[in-house]
């Protein structure tokens, strides 16, 4: 099976609304569905699906597609990944299918970190050391296979031995990261850890990370960054959190394995956290996906105020409603749950501070210079409802008029200005963007009555098409031949021409009744472009002469001006 017959299997077995519903709300309107658009920050619904199409478009941003450009985006995932995550959906067998060279090689490092996670939970079961340092931070056996928790042994090479003779090439264990090289050869990344298996947000694990279980070494070490795993871009325990945040509607973020794996084990299944990096752009970029609100637990000493407060400005300018909850000093989610119990975490958790209040109250700087602090903080703030949000709460706060708030904020966009100017300016629109009235309305028709388009496609004069995106489509069904079908062209198509298609789908078009002769309309109109501005040239070219005084070309010009005027479709 290639691609496109993957593509028309997935099509036949998933509805795009019920794929789209997995991920946003969506309500009927009409015929068609609407919501919150998930790739722009919006009050008012404009992403529009269409069960008849099978096609998305938001007319926000202007992205659009199937299902697949739906989880593509959605999800930062390749074509090929994004088949395969529907595929399994749809419950079809990818046996024969062929992704290329990329794709078989992802998944060939997929099956190699999923061998080396199953040695890792075996060497647990056997180890007897290892079990019990798991049960003594209060794991339970169900968390430890939810997890998939493990231990890398004492020996140096005993998994790279084991991968070699499941028939795996050296050059793609070292790829997947959990071995190394050195002068003596290949040998294994982690030895005598207890393995955290990291997963990516489909559920796959891709990377591991591993915890001694004394002080003699680093804490804790993770595999380097791989095809499969970039550190700064993956939370840990999202896989298992979507479900949770949806839920709850925010999600709570944490700083180690620990927190997260005790935290769900207690019943607060939306907890994540970044892998022992600060958060970044990448981590918020997926977590966006899933919600917008989130509470920072972090630990109570001078360490974790600090992670809160450099974590603030970037929540705030990714436009996340950000609360922060410190714990007791001394104290994390995983020892604070496992001492106090779920009651009194979710207690704290209501009490969580908002972030300008947090801001204000962890400050050892003047009162004023703080302000200023936190007006530059909201000033970059990327939502701009949210933005008057905060500027009303740090008014609320600190007595100072939003008056002031706003004069500040604009002097700091002011000396920004400064700063970046001289720089180079947007180009101008593609041209490839102009609009053609009778071109789009022509598409339009096509769209709402594919039926019709082998009847309609032998009279559409491609050559007088100015509308490139139009041109290009058109040309692509035509190349099909008999039986051409909008959706078999999509992953052709380039953005700008599968937004144009995806924006008509889900607009009210023609109706049955006129749709002829609203088609042959456009195409007398397209035909009569050509005769229009020959017609208009001249006619300037006839007051020129007049002015002039030039008989002979008068002579010449008016007779052709008659025979244009009756030429004109």
């Amino acid at each position: 099976m290639n691609a496109e017959r993957l593509v028309e299997e997935l099509r036949a077995r998933l509805d795009i609304v019920d794929v789209i519903s997995d991920y946003i709300e969506l309500r009927r309107s009409g015929r068609n569905y609407k919501g919150l658009c998930p790739f722009h920050s919006e009050k008012t619904p404009s992403f529009m699906v269409s069960p008849e199409k099978q096609l998305f478009h938001c007319f926000g941003c202007g992205i659009g597609g199937n299902s697949v450009n739906f989880v593509m985006k959605y999800e930062n995932l390749s074509f090929h990944e994004s088949l395969r995550l529907l595929a399994k959906k749809a419950g079809i067998d990818l046996k024969g299918f062929r992704s290329g060279d990329q794709g078989d090689s992802r998944e060939k490092l997929i099956e190699v970190v999923a061998e080396a996670a199953k040695v890792f939970a075996t060497n647990l079961k056997k180890t007897d050391a290892a079990c019990s340092y798991v049960r003594e931070r209060g794991i339970t056996d169900e968390t430890v296979r939810a997890f998939s928790l493990g231990y890398a042994g004492k020996d140096w090479h005993f998994l790279s031995r084991f991968l070699r003779n499941k028939g795996f090439a050296d050059a793609l264990i070292l790829q997947s990261g959990v071995v190394s090289s050195g002068e003596k050869g290949i040998y294994d990344t982690f030895r005598d850890r207890i393995m955290f298996s990291i997963f990516n947000a489909q559920g796959e694990i891709i990377a591991f990370g591993g915890r001694v279980m004394d002080d003699s070494q680093p804490k804790y070490v993770n595999s380097p960054d791989t095809p499969l795993f970039k550190k700064g871009e993956i939370l840990y325990g999202l896989h298992r959190a979507k479900e949770g945040i949806r839920e709850k509607g925010y999600a709570i973020i944490t700083e180690g394995y620990f927190d997260v794996i005790v935290c769900n084990q207690y019943g607060f299944t939306h907890t994540v956290a970044p892998l022992g990096t600060a958060l970044t752009s990448g981590h918020l970029q997926k977590l966006k996906r899933f919600t917008k609100r989130v509470v920072l637990v972090f630990d109570g000493d001078e360490a974790g105020k600090s992670a809160a407060k450099r974590s603030i400005p970037l929540l705030l300018e990714q436009g996340f409603a950000a609360k922060v909850l410190l714990l007791p000093e001394k104290d994390d989610p995983d020892s604070f749950l496992r001492r106090e119990g779920p009651l009194p975490f979710s207690k704290l958790l209501s009490m969580s501070r908002s972030a300008i209040d947090f801001l204000l109250s962890i400050s050892r700087k003047e009162r004023t210079e703080t302000v200023r602090e936190v007006i530059e903080i909201i000033s970059a703030t990327g939502d701009r409802l949210m933005k008057e949000e905060l500027i009303s709460e740090l008014s609320e706060k600190t007595g100072m008029r939003e008056t002031i708030i706003r004069e500040e904020m604009k002097r700091l966009r002011s000396s920004l200005t400064q700063k970046t100017r001289g720089e180079p300016s947007s180009p101008p629109p593609s041209s490839r963007a102009l609009c053609y009235d009778e071109e789009i309305l022509l598409l339009s028709a096509v769209i709402a009555f594919p039926e019709k388009l082998d009847a309609i496609l032998p009279s559409i004069p491609l050559e007088e098409l100015r509308s490139l995106p139009v041109k290009n489509i058109f040309k692509k069904l035509g190349a099909q031949g008999g039986g051409a079908r909008l959706d078999s062209i999509l992953s052709s198509l380039d953005d700008e021409e599968r937004m144009l298609i995806t924006r008509l789908t889900v607009c009210p078009g023609f109706d049955h009744e006129t749709v002829e002769k609203n088609v042959e309309d456009c195409i007398r109109r397209i035909h009569a472009r050509k005769f229009d501005e020959r017609l208009k040239k001249v006619h300037e070219q006839i007051k020129q002469a007049e002015v002039s005084g030039e008989q002979e070309l008068l002579d010449a010009l008016l007779p052709e001006r008659q025979k244009l005027i009756k030429e004109v479709p």
